[in-house]
């Protein structure tokens, strides 16, 4: 402990000592926030059945930017993944898709292997039925019942991970005990 003798002395001390504590106050929010970025993401990577693709695993950004006395800190999701993944983090939108039957190869994420190739190089064939039904049918295989690959249907995806949820509820909780002014803002 330093030894301060005087008026003039005494506020310089002050003076550092201030700035000290601000620059390990925001240094604190940084370290925190950014920890809370990688809970979440790894939160999200473990609500995906299966386990997401390396494009989900990586989809949640952490920036700060240090503004005088404070700091702004921010978690989003990265644009192309924020398209990609805003029906099941966001909201809930029912969507027309190929559902696979159990006939169909799938990848480990539970999508039809090959899909793009074989509908490009005709292997697979998206057919009408008279009943209004749209299937996928693989023509290759020539029994009735191993042809079918998918049926196109109307589904709704769940919501696997509440992005704003759960992190308005990692700010609450890494800020308390951290007495100051905080501001939230969703968007």
């Amino acid at each position: 402990m330093a030894t301060v003798n005087g008026i003039s002395n005494a506020t310089a001390y002050l003076k550092q000592k201030g700035r000290e504590f601000g620059k390990n106050f925001q240094n604190e929010i940084i370290n925190r926030s950014k920890a809370l970025a990688m809970k979440m993401q790894k939160d999200m990577n473990n609500a995906v059945d299966k386990g997401g693709v390396p494009f989900t695993q990586r989809s949640i950004l952490f920036m700060y930017k240090k503004t005088g006395t404070g700091v702004r800190t921010t978690i989003l999701v990265k644009n192309v993944q924020a398209k990609y993944l805003y029906d099941i983090l966001v909201k809930e939108k029912a969507i027309d898709k190929f559902v696979p039957t159990s006939k169909a190869r799938l990848t480990k994420q539970g999508n039809i292997s090959g899909l793009q190739k074989n509908l490009q190089t005709g292997r697979y064939k998206i057919a009408k039925g008279k009943n209004g039904k749209v299937r996928l049918i693989d023509t290759t295989q020539k029994k009735k019942e191993k042809r079918i690959i998918a049926v196109r249907e109307r589904k709704k995806r769940k919501l696997i991970y509440d992005f704003y949820g759960e992190a308005e509820k990692g700010a609450r909780m890494i800020l308390s005990g951290i007495k100051g002014t905080f501001i939230f803002k969703k968007g």
